[in-house]
């Protein structure tokens, strides 16, 4: 054990540091948070516009006011990669000390070049919400890095057109991007020419059959989802932010299994797709934050002997009810805490096995392509999530349940050690106070 402590602590700890530095993966991390807010409102809409009672959804077409919401929910929801190529962008750009802004106007509008346009009988074209949206995210992504790296180039380099000094900044800055947005520009328009040779749709069609479909065949299945959850719980064991490492990766195609749910309830579809998306992992995975604690924060609640850890559990229960647990991961403690490895690594496994096998078996019905913030607490979060379930909120209770269970047995191995401590802890002050 001591050697497998070392090896996380000073082997495994490092590289997740490393990884979650390195600046292509933070760019993506924080693009995504631009279009996070979107992400949010939408399922809000969302969630108005399929809520399981008939007479309302019938109310809703009846006025028209369904038509409206579908609107909202595609004009929030369906930018998910249109945000997301935008976002990367500028955030890649900036971390070359370059401007942010030209950098993700031209990916954005790179992004467009790139996506093939529609038509209407009478000629009009447009771009399809399809494309702009979950199924969009791949090329959203490559672009922005693409764009982001050509245009930095440039910039370093000194190949732009300069304007003088009398001239106004916001102008200079417009015409310094002159040179490296039309390489852009030129690029993409010669990449679609070459995919069109080929006889491939798009670059999204592309990267959709080298990309997207081993990343798919690993997100969605539970032995995919499996290993993403381990190394989530092993990062956070050694101290790092296994969200940052992990969900960089997995997050973009656990979203569009999200958006692909969402799209296939607007049509209809009497089956979902996908079982394992954003919400399956944030909502059902996590109770209680990363290593699901909220079983540890229950214990600690209401079990301890300890006096620290009772004080503990009055500061740490109320925010792990919003799966917010750093007071547990690092007070307690649980990172680099022998004892709490095994139970760290056992509950979000458990709990996505549990509720994979409650959904495949039809006990549970699959997440509507609602997309909730992670803080939202269980039992709303599973009820809100697969478009108002009683069943979805009772397995998240479950879910909770057995947490505890898992982290019972380990905890009080913690506690009695630790009440043995704090008695030692006092005798050895009253002799030294008597001394």
């Amino acid at each position: 054990m001591h050697g497998f402590m070392n090896f996380l602590q000073n082997k495994l700890a490092p590289v997740g540091e490393r990884i979650s530095k390195q600046r292509h993966l933070k760019a993506l991390r924080e693009g995504f948070m631009l279009a996070m807010p979107l992400i949010l409102v939408g399922s809000i809409f969302q969630l108005l516009v399929s809520f399981p009672i008939t007479s309302y959804t019938n109310w809703l077409a009846k006025t028209g006011i369904g038509d409206v919401l579908n609107r909202m929910v595609n004009n929030s929801f369906g930018l998910i990669a249109l945000l997301t190529t935008f976002g990367i962008a500028y955030r890649l750009a900036q971390s070359y000390d370059t401007e942010g802004l030209p950098a993700g106007a031209l990916s954005l509008a790179s992004f467009l070049l790139a996506t093939p346009s529609i038509a209407d009988k009478t000629g009009v074209a447009g771009i399809p919400y399809s494309g702009i949206g979950g199924q969009g995210l791949f090329s959203a992504i490559v672009i922005a890095f693409i764009t982001a790296e050509i245009y930095r180039w440039f910039i370093q380099k000194n190949i732009t057109i300069k304007m003088p000094d009398s001239v106004p900044a916001v102008v200079g800055q417009s015409f310094m991007a002159l040179v490296p947005g039309a390489v852009i520009l030129i690029f993409f328009a010669l990449v679609n020419a070459g995919l069109k040779a080929l006889n491939i749709t798009s670059l999204n069609a592309l990267l959709a059959i080298i990309v997207g479909k081993p990343l798919s065949l690993i997100g969605g299945s539970l032995i995919g989802a499996f290993v993403a959850i381990l190394l989530n719980s092993l990062f956070w064991f050694c101290g790092v932010n296994g969200g940052q490492v992990v969900n960089t990766v997995m997050q973009p195609i656990w979203l569009q299994f999200t958006d692909e749910n969402r799209v296939a309830l607007q049509a209809g579809a009497e089956h979902l797709p996908n079982i394992i998306t954003q919400p399956f992992i944030d909502l059902f995975v996590y109770a209680g934050g990363g290593g699901a604690t909220i079983g540890l924060a229950l214990c600690l609640m209401f079990f301890s002997r300890s006096k620290e850890y009772k004080t503990l559990g009055k500061i740490s229960g109320i925010p792990a009810l919003f799966n917010i647990n750093t007071a547990i991961l690092f007070t307690f403690p649980t990172v680099l805490n022998p004892i709490m490895m095994i139970p760290f690594l056992l509950a979000p496994i458990a709990n996505a096995a549990i509720t994979y096998f409650a959904m495949v078996l039809g006990w549970v019905p699959l997440t509507t392509g609602v997309t909730l913030p992670w803080t939202t607490p269980p039992i709303i979060g599973g009820f809100l999530a697969t478009g108002g379930s009683w069943a979805a909120a009772l397995l998240q209770a479950l879910c909770v349940v057995l947490s505890f269970f898992i982290y019972y047995p380990f905890f009080k191995v913690a506690d009695r050690a630790h009440v043995k401590q704090e008695k030692e802890d006092v005798t050895t002050k009253a002799t030294t106070e008597q001394a």
